[in-house]
């Protein structure tokens, strides 16, 4: 199922990057709204966690694949990622477990360790939690913006009452 979603991904992944081109080229040119910044930062947390989803699904999909070919097929024992292991831990291969959460591949030893597989897991974990925080660096920017535009606002409103301390007659 992962696989075919890691598909999915792969096909929107440069839909994503045309979509992320052409709102810079519409920021670029004249004729913005006036609220254009606040707008962006918005559009942006959204494209940064679109960006975060669309990177972990092809991981997901990378690891089941990875863990499909390792059990079927002539050729699949040692598994693919863990081919790659020095030649004596190569020679104590037990099996292999995938992981989802984080991205990985565990290569198991005969005498129960663990030793990571090979592969882009570790990038993809760093590339889908930096696309994360970005989103969620980009929402709590749009809240100190809205924050800021409303402070004068509340200024505004409080003198044309005359303040919180004025008597009237």
């Amino acid at each position: 199922m992962f696989v075919l979603l890691m598909y999915g991904a792969l096909f929107a992944a440069p839909l994503w990057a045309i979509a992320v081109a052409v709102k810079l080229v519409s920021v670029a040119l004249p004729g913005r709204r006036p609220d254009w910044a606040r707008d962006l930062l918005c559009w942006s947390a959204g494209m940064a966690a679109a960006a975060a989803v669309i990177t972990y699904t092809i991981g997901l999909g990378a690891v089941q694949w990875e863990a499909s070919e390792a059990e079927s097929g002539a050729g699949s024992s040692p598994a693919v990622p863990c081919r790659s292991l020095a030649p004596g831990a190569l020679d104590r291969l037990a099996g292999h477990e995938p992981s989802y959460v984080p991205l990985g591949f565990d290569c198991l030893l005969d005498d129960g360790s663990v030793v990571a597989g090979s592969g882009p897991y570790t990038l993809l974990n760093a590339v889908a939690a930096a696309f994360a925080l970005a989103a969620v660096l980009a929402l709590i920017a749009v809240g100190f913006v809205d924050e800021y535009r409303a402070r004068p606002a509340r200024r505004g409103r409080a003198t044309e009452g005359g303040g919180a301390g004025s008597l009237s007659a």
